[in-house]
């Protein structure tokens, strides 16, 4: 019974009476305050694990090749892409060749094909100062306000898995649409694989495909 027995203190009842009622709803708002900064800590945390892997983000294209009826015929990425599958080499050899030879008088169009001739090609490798000596000597633009030129790629025949010859003509016109010239030329073309890893050269370049060197004549 004395153990039942309000404090006859009334500050001690008081207290007890605190605790008894309100002490409960403290603990509660303690353990609700831990658990809170505990999730803002994580996610801040995360938010900071995200922000990392943004940047670490590295685009793979996924290559399709379609028929001229836009059926699928093969397809991988650009690293499972092998020198064996010589169609895909080929066609951009054709428009490396058609890029890098054609001339045209509108300007704009005429940059596109200079970038898209030094998309498949690298600093380092032979192709580039070859390319680069062509285009001071020949300037395409200076070429367009007397004449355009119209490429046909005639044939590209793989020499080794690396090496391929390609075969075009030439067609050459002056402004007022009349042909004045035609010649044909042979290229031999040294390539190599590596998988784009920038976002403007995939646009350009999907598969990785590079110039290594590069040396062309006309034929007789």
């Amino acid at each position: 019974m004395a153990a039942n027995r309000a404090p006859e203190n009334p500050y001690l009842a008081a207290r007890q009476e605190w605790s008894e009622r309100y002490g409960s709803y403290v603990k509660a708002a303690a353990a609700w305050r831990i658990v809170g900064i505990l999730g803002l800590t994580m996610a801040l945390i995360g938010f900071g694990y995200a922000m990392y892997l943004s940047t670490q983000v590295k685009l793979v294209p996924y290559i399709v090749q379609v028929d001229k009826l836009g059926t699928s015929m093969t397809s991988g990425f650009p690293e499972q892409i092998e020198y064996a599958d010589v169609r895909v080499v080929r066609a951009s050899l054709g428009n490396f060749v058609t890029s890098f030879r054609s001339i045209t008088p509108d300007a704009v169009v005429q940059k596109q094909y200079i970038d898209r001739t030094y998309a498949l090609l690298r600093t380092s490798d032979p192709s580039t100062q070859k390319i680069n000596d062509w285009f001071r000597s020949n300037s395409p633009f200076e070429k367009a306000k007397s004449s355009t030129i119209a490429i046909e790629v005639n044939n590209i025949v793989a020499l080794s898995n690396q090496t391929y010859q390609i075969d075009w003509t030439e067609y050459e016109r002056d402004r007022k649409g009349k042909e004045i010239g035609t010649r044909r030329f042979r290229g031999i073309a040294t390539v190599t694989l590596t998988a784009p890893q920038d976002e403007a050269i995939i646009r350009l370049n999907p598969i990785g495909l590079y110039v290594r060197d590069f040396d062309w004549t006309a034929q007789l």
